[in-house]
């Protein structure tokens, strides 16, 4: 019996879940060790201990120093990389400040007074306000991008070593070393320090990494029974290190509580939490108290300050400005950083960023070959946070040969209820008509031609489209607009026998989107929504109207379709969209264009959660049809298939996730296409292979790659 590759392909997809962690089950099957004795009594009480607390109140102390012990010429990008000022330099500061806990995982942090040697941006002090900003109880930390230790999953994910046992006020006081059994950025190492009988954390030093970085967390719990699961204090060190640069910082800080409220009953899963998560998503004030009052420090100080802290104060404060390095790659470097980097420029309540001319990470290639793109966005804020944004885009198709040009334009009238005015102005993917597909189908069914070696591009597309959008109730927005389509023919070419000439279409649009519950905050007067736990419905409804501004389009348009992103576990997604549409009541000729099927000859970033695209299928089967099917499936984990792979520490760190994709598509004149692919991806880059297939017999194979460092 002759099994096709597409079906193997396609089999391979249904083994794969139960495949993918068959190995990690197989690998809890080991002798049982007295630290797995007490993990699994700490894992047991993890959840009682997560929710126990309804909310803190806390003044925070924290200083921190910044060392740079190895730099070169190429310290100038270094910010680029790191999360670092744009002229990292050895510094100290100290900062006080509030912190509110409110449960679920909802953490609140003001900023009250900055002490510093070198004043940096205000986003610098608020990242490092957040760093203490985890529950070590919970199952994942950092908005779930690292897994702890005291997951329910802990032992697929961890081995655990007891080091030795101390003894604190009478207690037996257990130290158990934890690793990870693969490597990840995911997965963290280091040591648990765990309370007997109460089975609480007492101490955690953590490890982790990512592409260019390593940092140590140690975090010590407060001992009054009062107060048994807060933190007390907690040291950060960490280490940037690219381009031949060395960059350390190293952080403390200090808790004093002023107000602690305790969950009486655990109702957490009865709890229906409000949709308006405003109280939990406000971080700090964009103005910085400065203040160098030593009264007002040493108050706050949980301890003092050692020598060197002191001296780089003094040192700070009387910088003498050395003299300009004038040198010909100084030089050169500065016009390369002007050249390639991204530009971002606040002016009040005016900001620019530009992508750069010749930013390299702008580059990118997949199935449509070399593409380069130039974007710039400026904004400009009015009163109640309205906004008005220009976003123009240039692009270079460098297999098509084509340029692709796209202004966007916003006025954000009712920021409260996402009211927003847009004008688009583009270019857009040459195509065919509806009669010029009719005829081509024709003269291709006795013939073993395939419809995309023909290759033929008649068609220029210009349009300009305005469309309103405003929020009827939470998760429920309705869009309506006009859209004025122009084709020009490429070339009027007689020997085809077709009648090619101008086509104009003046159609309206109206749409609607809906996701229920769906989670919101407000920045200010502007409303963003954040997630739900349902899906997000859609709906076009598109009217061609002739024998308007010499428009003859004459045909109704409508699509519908459905997408989600479901957690399958500490870390694994699966990621679905649904839609379909079709034209009907055409009476001229139309062009087959469609708003939910649509070739994006631009590689999407890997934050794209939901796929719902085809890689590989070539841009004229975008409108040969009218109508069609389309389904696409994402699972997203970090343990997929390199987990087989020998570990290799050095290759892993640099890898964030792993993913399968699998799509299919139906159109009467392609009734059956599907595209399987795997990508990886990382801070730096992403890269991914997709196989076509037509009835399940192989076509294609495509590669999608982009950096994702600067974007």
């Amino acid at each position: 019996m002759r099994i096709e590759t597409g079906h193997l392909i396609l089999l391979s997809i249904l083994l794969l879940c139960p495949l993918v962690h068959s190995d990690l089950r197989a690998q809890e099957k080991t002798p049982v060790t007295r630290a797995d004795s007490i993990m699994r009594q700490v894992i047991h009480q993890a959840p009682i201990y997560e929710h126990v607390l309804e909310s803190y109140e806390a003044e925070t102390y924290v200083k921190g120093r910044t060392h740079v012990p190895r730099k070169n010429k190429l310290l100038r990008y270094a910010y680029l990389v790191f999360p670092i000022e744009r002229h990292p330099r050895d510094a100290f500061f100290e900062m006080s400040g509030l912190t509110r806990y409110d449960a679920p995982n909802h953490y609140r942090n003001e900023i009250v007074a900055i002490n510093s040697s070198h004043l940096a941006a205000g986003r610098h002090y608020k990242e490092i306000a957040s760093f203490v900003n985890l529950n070590v109880y919970s199952p994942t930390i950092y908005n779930k991008g690292m897994i702890m230790p005291l997951s329910p999953d802990a032992f697929k994910y961890y081995t655990f070593r007891q080091e030795g046992t101390d003894t604190i006020s009478g207690i037996p006081v257990y130290n158990i070393r934890f690793t990870p059994r693969q490597w990840s950025q995911k997965l963290l190492s280091g040591n648990l320090y765990v309370t007997d009988e109460l089975w609480t954390i007492d101490r955690i030093e953590i490890q982790g990494h990512s592409s260019f970085s390593e940092f140590n967390l140690s975090i010590r719990f407060n001992r009054d029974e009062k107060h048994f699961i807060l933190p007390e204090e907690a040291d950060l060190q960490v280490c940037y290190h690219a381009l031949g640069n060395r960059i350390e910082s190293d952080i403390h800080a200090a808790f004093r509580y002023k107000s602690i409220s305790w969950v009486e009953e655990d109702h957490e899963s009865r709890k229906l939490y409000s949709l308006d998560q405003t109280q939990y998503y406000t971080i700090t004030s964009d103005t910085l108290s400065f203040t160098q009052d030593s009264t007002y420090w040493n108050s706050r100080r949980d301890k003092p300050l050692t020598t060197d802290e002191k001296a780089l104060y003094t040192t700070g404060t009387n910088v003498v400005r050395t003299e300009a390095d004038s040198s010909a790659l100084t030089r050169y470097l500065q016009l390369g950083e002007r050249l390639t980097s991204t530009v971002n420029r606040d002016y009040k309540s005016t900001r620019v960023k530009y992508s750069g001319l010749l930013n390299p990470f702008q580059l990118s290639f997949g199935s449509n070959g070399i593409t380069y793109k130039q974007e710039a966005r400026i904004s400009k804020t009015f009163e109640h946070d309205r906004q008005l944004r220009f976003h123009p885009e240039i692009g270079f198709l460098f297999k098509e040969k084509e340029l692709r040009l796209r202004l966007t334009t916003d006025w954000e009238y009712h920021p409260e209820r996402q009211g927003i005015l847009n004008l688009t102005i583009a270019n857009d993917n040459q195509s065919y008509s509806s009669e010029v597909i009719h005829q081509i189908n024709e003269i291709l069914k006795d013939t073993p031609i395939r419809f995309d070696d023909l290759n033929l591009k008649y068609f220029q597309h210009y349009y300009a489209k305005l469309m309103n959008q405003i929020e009827l109730m939470n998760g429920f927005r309705l869009s309506a607009g006009l859209a004025y389509h122009h084709r020009t023919p490429v070339k009027k070419n007689k020997d085809t026998g077709l009648d090619i000439k101008d086509h104009n279409e003046f159609t309206p649009v109206i749409g609607l989107t809906y996701t229920p519950r769906q989670y919101y905050w407000m920045d200010g007067y502007r409303k963003e929504y954040l997630h739900s736990h349902y899906p997000t419905f859609r709906i076009e409804l598109a009217r061609s109207i002739p024998d308007l501004l010499g428009c003859t389009g004459n045909y109704w348009r409508m699509e519908a379709g459905m997408n989600q992103t479901v957690r399958l576990g500490l870390s694994e997604r699966l990621s679905y969209n649904l839609s379909g549409g079709l034209f009907f009541n055409q009476h001229n000729m139309y062009f087959a264009d469609f708003s939910y099927f649509a070739k994006r000859y631009f590689p999407e970033p890997w934050g794209d959660r939901f796929g719902g695209i085809f890689h590989n299928l070539g841009g004229d089967w975008y409108n040969a049809s009218d109508k069609y099917i389309q389904g696409h499936l994402m699972y997203e984990s970090p343990f997929i298939l390199l987990r087989f792979l020998k570990p290799n520490p050095k290759a892993h760190k640099y890898l964030v996730s792993e993913r399968f994709y699998l799509s299919q598509l139906w159109t009467p004149v392609l009734p059956n296409y599907s595209e399987l692919g795997y990508g990886i991806g990382s801070d730096l880059f992403h890269i991914a292979f997709f196989l076509g297939f037509e009835e399940f017999k192989y076509q294609s194979v495509g590669l999608k790659f982009a950096l994702e460092l600067f974007r």
